[in-house]
């Protein structure tokens, strides 16, 4: 059996990532009657797994637990909740754009239209672009959406942001630490690190948003871009963003 799981790969450390997915396989399948047959990924990033054995489906289901299941084109109906990934940000003036995982005879992302993240982000008059610099919107950025219209004959999903997603937002923007996100690693990765540069003690909090997404809480002491300075030359060609809650919060005013 094949299947995908709704989880993005990407940046530089793609195989080393795929590497530390498979250990975790071939650790879960030791004892059971299944064979790991095909680790990769889809155009998009996406994991694609192919297993064989009499315990595949256990398998599988445990994995799409942990990593995410796509969901079916019949599921998404407005009111339907899911998880997605920003792509394509700034590329267009009229929305963003979400990866659901949805693929049919095209690929199919549901959109965040313009003048919804202006009312929920309450930026009634920006653009696009300075919206998303504003609020640190970036690509492969998780991100929890609801859905709110659809129109598939056209190749249409329109949704706006969760209110969890909302919430983190503003309770980050209204937060006194600095925060570093970090997108495309492992928390291994992030961990060993901090340490080699002798900034984990710097860390108030590693949290999670995705998968391979985190976001590096700083103490207070402590200002987010000397992180970015101490670690990015260390994880090269991994997706490092600043989230400075007071550069934020003037550029809302």
């Amino acid at each position: 059996m094949e299947f995908s799981l709704k989880t993005h790969i990407y940046g530089s450390y793609q195989k080393r990532i795929l590497q530390s997915i498979r250990s975790e396989v071939m650790g879960m399948i030791a004892n059971l009657d299944c064979n790991l047959l095909g680790l990769r990924t889809d155009r998009r990033g996406l994991i694609v797994i192919e297993l064989e054995g009499r315990d595949s489906e256990f398998v599988s289901n445990v994995l799409q637990k942990e990593y995410g299941t796509i969901p079916k084109l019949d599921e998404i109906q407005p009111g339907f909740h899911t998880r997605g990934y920003l792509i394509d940000v700034g590329k267009v003036g009229y929305g963003l754009y979400v990866d659901i995982g949805i693929t049919t005879s095209r690929q199919m992302d549901a959109l965040i239209p313009l003048h919804r993240l202006r009312e929920q982000l309450l930026l009634p008059e920006a653009s696009l672009r300075s919206i998303a610099k504003k609020i640190i919107l970036v690509d492969n950025l998780p991100v929890d959406i609801e859905i709110l219209n659809t129109d598939f004959a056209r190749q249409r999903i329109e949704a706006e942001f969760e209110q969890t997603f909302l919430d983190r937002l503003n309770n980050w923007i209204a937060d006194d630490h600095e925060r570093l996100l970090v997108l495309g690693s492992t928390l291994d990765m992030v961990e060993n690190t901090l340490v080699r540069s002798g900034h984990r003690e710097d860390i108030y909090q590693i949290e999670k948003l995705g998968i391979f997404e985190y976001s590096l809480r700083c103490k207070r002491s402590t200002r987010a871009f000397g992180i970015l300075a101490a670690i990015g030359p260390r994880m090269r060609g991994i997706p490092m963003h600043l989230f400075i809650p007071s550069e934020i919060e003037a550029a809302r005013k």
